[in-house]
């Protein structure tokens, strides 16, 4: 994909979802509205409404300017505007109503959240070119820096380890997962193609102080996998980071530590597994075109804190939506095809950007799509889509030391001539310039 060169307002998707997705979780908490979290925070797509609408913006204001260098009339621009404002709004409003209505669309609906927000990313990279992935890394700084301060205030408040804090972020279920998949994300961008020697790289160690803090499991595991086998430099210092990472996945499961709640714990994740095969094993078409959103994908009986199920009772239906992990969850609802069409995308994007950058997005996805809903959730899945554009883009002509990120130092420098060749006069074999009035002896 050949997008537009980044401008200054191109990482403001990372910023939403980096940074202000979870202080609008903060700010819902400190004003005593949840509401306010539901609709900005890393579930809501409020955030990225607005940020659509700023893209078409910036694609009419350009399609004017275009227009007026042409010398070509311009009322049909404003008039799209208003145009595509009114349907929106008309959209909107039914859209509303027919969910209030009827809720046998609201799965579907929660389905279609991810194709829009792929389109969305696409608008983005078209309006204002793809981020670069510096910007990625600082924007996942940013977020770790948060996650450790969580991390140590909610220790110092329980007087006592709790796995991934919760003290400003809350522990809400998934939310763990969401910024340990975020700050995967950030880490994918920090291991340079031809790092500098001695230079530091303060946005990967807060990348990795915050993964370590997070509690994430699927987080800490993706982080793992990519200091072992995406970061450059020694065995025994990528080992180690990687060893860090498996620690603290071990320190969250055997030690007693306070947690909060995450999905998929009153049942387990191998249960939505095993009934999700079950359920195609009884309908062999619906590897091809998935399972029925309306209907419950199986009946559980959770163990609800030592509840003693009725021996007639059938339990609770379960439904597609309730998967609490991506990858399963597409293939329980659209079929084989779901995920195979995501890996797939995101493999064309790693194959033409051939970076370690794209690779690492696609180890990350296919990791964490296994274990948490990260492609079900808006401010994760807008991230992964524009971090993919970002390693599908190709420099001009090429050349890899067109972007930034890619510099290469030490071949920057200017190769030594070997001895006796002569760089200030003509070529070897090229006879000497005769000046002017001269004549041969």
């Amino acid at each position: 994909m050949n997008t537009r060169p980044a401008s200054v307002f191109s990482p403001l998707p990372y910023f939403a979802a980096f940074v202000a997705a979870p202080l609008a979780i903060l700010a819902g908490k400190l004003s005593n509205k949840p509401a306010l979290s539901h609709v900005y925070g890393p579930g809501g797509m409020a955030p990225w409404a607005v940020l659509s609408a700023l893209a078409v913006l910036a694609s009419l204001c350009a399609a004017g300017a275009a227009r007026a260098k042409n010398d070509r009339r311009l009322w049909p621009v404003p008039l799209l505007a208003l145009a595509l404002a009114a349907l929106a709004w008309v959209l909107g409003k039914a859209l509303s109503l027919s969910l209030a209505q009827v809720m046998d669309y609201a799965p579907l609906v929660d389905e279609l959240r991810l194709p829009a927000l792929v389109g969305f990313a696409t608008l983005w990279a078209w309006s204002f070119g793809a981020p670069r992935r510096e910007s990625l890394a600082r924007a996942g700084a940013g977020l770790g820096a948060l996650v450790v301060l969580d991390f140590l205030l909610t220790a110092i408040m329980a007087r006592g380890l709790v796995a991934g804090g919760g003290l400003l972020f809350g522990d809400a279920p998934g939310t763990p997962d969401v910024l340990g998949f975020l700050l995967a994300l950030a880490l994918c961008a920090t291991p340079d193609d031809a790092p500098a020697p001695g230079v530091p790289r303060l946005a990967r160690w807060l990348v990795l102080a915050g993964l370590l803090a997070s509690g994430s499991r699927a987080g800490l595991a993706a982080g793992a996998l990519l200091c072992l086998f995406f970061e450059q430099g020694p065995l025994r210092r990528r080992l180690g980071m990687s060893l860090a990472c498996v620690l603290a996945i071990w320190v969250g499961l055997m030690l007693p530590l306070q947690r909060g709640a995450l999905p998929g714990d009153d049942l387990g994740l191998d249960w939505y597994y095993s009934a999700t095969v079950e359920a195609m094993t009884q309908d062999p078409g619906a590897i091809a075109v998935g399972l029925p959103l309306d209907s419950p994908l199986a009946l559980a009986m959770p163990d609800f804190q030592g509840v003693v199920w009725d021996a007639d009772s059938e339990g609770l239906p379960v439904s597609v939506y309730q998967v609490p992990a991506s990858l399963l969850r597409l293939f329980a609802g659209w079929g084989a095809g779901g995920p195979l069409l995501v890996l797939g995308a995101a493999l064309f994007c790693a194959l033409r950007g051939r970076r370690r950058f794209g690779f690492g997005l696609l180890a990350v996805l296919t990791l964490c799509g296994c274990l948490a809903p990260v492609l079900h959730t808006p401010a994760t899945a807008a991230a992964l889509a524009l971090a993919c554009i970002s390693a599908a883009r190709r420099t001009p002509g090429n050349v890899p030391g067109n972007d930034p990120a890619d510099v290469q130092p030490e071949r920057a420098e200017i190769a030594p001539e070997p001895a006796g060749t002569v760089t200030d006069g003509p070529a070897s074999g090229e006879p000497e310039p005769k000046e002017a009035g001269t004549t041969p002896a």
